[in-house]
């Protein structure tokens, strides 16, 4: 059994991982010329179910490097406005407090990870079946059972399985399930982190230093979370990662002065020309967090959102992560939901190569835990919109893209 998969994100190399430790041959491909081409979220929580997911795939020492490699715990999490007055009332269901808030078992308290790093980890040890600088563009099914998938490069691969794992944009998905594009809800996302030198930390204000922070503002929310990382393990090849205070910005683009068009193509300027307006009357100290930002790190994101489409007929493409449930990233899930996907993947794909299921009914059975999973974390993170932005799921620009349903 041979398995293609397209994309080397979080989702595509869990899954990769997995094979490999049932023993089953595959091979990824990625658009990107490498791993690091691209910038993106710098901090991604791991709940409980991504962990158990990662534990799964892992190799035990990858598994141990990945839980070394994780931001240092912080106590507590302020919930307050742009004035860093507190606020109450408004709560995630899927954001876990410390654990010295109740969260319980200290098994599942989320961990805080840079997505880089996590992704070098996850590349360890199958470097040689990762090729980037390969674009997606065609597949056919061939006549034997099995799929041919094609590349700008004009290279291709013939495999038993073909795997979306390609994102939000997902090439393979369009062909394979073209009514599955997800919404535009309106909303966006500006990322960036602020380096945390003794002259940044003296105009910060002190209650965003040292634990998470939860802003609301006038119809959107600001998350904070400082980063802190112990000595990096000796013996891997690891990006050198410096403690840093991470921050998203979520909100209705017009609130954020992103028009509807062209947004994805802002430059760095022109996205601190706009953090600069909307926060124009925030507290000082908060307002200091984003104009001594890294300029370099800033980028933005539309929030997408789909509905996993009802069943349909299982073949040997299939799909995983955002390519077929992206998700708003209010309640944190996403990463997350990729990653149990491919747990649930690669043991469904190790039982037919075992012998004991068909390589069809293997698919079919993922594909059916997989909608029935995303389906709960897909309203859980609508539910998180609704009470990080108090939008009631509509942004105030365009009444009739729905985010809740």
């Amino acid at each position: 059994m041979h398995i293609t998969i397209v994309g080397a994100g979080l989702g595509g190399l869990c899954l990769a991982q997995g094979l490999r430790r049932h023993g089953i041959a595959f091979d990824v491909y990625e658009r990107d010329a490498a791993l690091a081409s691209r910038t993106q979220g710098y901090r991604i929580r791991i709940d409980h179910r991504g962990q158990q997911a990662l534990k799964a795939c892992l190799p035990e020492d990858l598994f141990a490097l990945f839980k070394a490699t994780g931001a240092m715990p912080v106590e507590g999490v302020n919930v307050v406005d742009t004035g860093l007055d507190a606020v109450t009332g408004r709560w995630v269901a899927s954001w876990r407090r410390a654990s010295n808030e109740g969260a319980g078992n200290v098994e599942e308290d989320d961990l805080s990870v840079n997505r880089q790093t996590l992704r070098e980890i996850l590349l360890c040890g199958i470097e040689d079946h990762v090729h980037f600088g390969k674009a997606f563009v065609r597949y056919r099914e061939c006549e034997d059972g099995r799929v041919a998938a094609g590349f700008a490069d004009g290279s291709s691969a013939v495999s038993d399985v073909l795997v979306a794992a390609d994102g939000i944009n997902s090439q393979v998905r369009r062909r394979r399930l073209p009514g599955a594009t997800p919404a535009d809800t309106g909303f966006a996302c500006l990322y960036g982190k602020t380096c945390p030198t003794p002259a940044a930390l003296a105009r910060i204000s002190g209650v965003l230093r040292d634990r998470t922070s939860i802003v609301f503002g006038d119809g959107l929310a600001v998350i904070i979370d400082p980063m802190r990382f112990r000595p990096q393990p000796t013996g891997y090849r690891l990006g050198k990662c410096e403690d840093y205070l991470y921050w998203a910005i979520v909100g209705a683009r017009e609130s954020l002065g992103i028009g509807w068009e062209g947004g994805d193509t802002l430059c760095q300027d022109e996205l601190a020309a706009r953090i600069e307006r909307v926060t124009a009357d925030w507290h000082i100290g908060l307002r200091a967090l984003f104009q001594l930002g890294d300029r370099a790190s800033l980028a933005m994101l539309p929030v997408r959102t789909a509905d996993v489409p009802p069943a349909w007929p299982t073949n040997a493409v299939t799909v995983l992560g955002d390519a077929i449930h992206a998700m708003s990233p209010a309640g944190g899930l996403g990463a997350n939901a990729a990653l149990h996907d491919a747990c649930l993947l690669a043991r469904q794909l190790g039982e037919a190569a075992a012998g004991h299921r068909s390589l069809r009914a293997a698919i079919g059975s993922y594909e059916t835990a997989m909608r029935e999973h995303s389906s709960h974390a897909i309203l859980a993170s609508r539910r998180g919109t609704e009470i990080l932005l108090g939008y009631g799921g509509r942004p105030h620009a365009r009444p009739e893209r729905i985010l809740a349903g």
